[in-house]
């Protein structure tokens, strides 16, 4: 599973969705075990007159392969076009360990199981 998380400094989660132009992305496998994998490029979704439709469909498209997107804060909009995409999009400020550990706690006891 992967995970996409927005941040500024590489430490904390912290950026709001509409000003990421990258996302660190995050690959967990079946123990629960993250490694970061990449820091993906995707262009903002916002401009400064807020989002537009056709960069958003965009940013959701180049995440696709994402399960998870955390983030400091997300509007409605943005996370009905990642839930339309099949990624969950959570607004959460902590450091990334601190939000990967919260997230991995939340999926065994919703699943009984980190991964399929």
């Amino acid at each position: 599973m992967k995970v996409a998380v927005g941040s500024s400094n590489g430490y904390s989660v912290n950026q709001h969705f509409g000003q990421c132009d990258r996302f660190i992305i995050y690959e967990i496998d079946e123990e629960g075990l993250y490694v970061q994998s990449e820091n993906r490029k995707i262009g903002s979704p916002a401009s400064l007159n807020g989002h537009e439709q056709n960069r958003l469909n965009a940013v959701a498209e180049s995440l696709a392969d994402c399960s998870y997107v955390l983030v400091g804060r997300i509007g409605p909009g943005a996370a009905g076009v990642l839930h339309k995409q099949g990624i969950t999009a959570l607004a959460v400020e902590a450091p990334i360990e601190q939000a990967l550990g919260r997230l991995l706690a939340f999926l065994q006891t919703r699943q009984g199981a980190i991964l399929k």
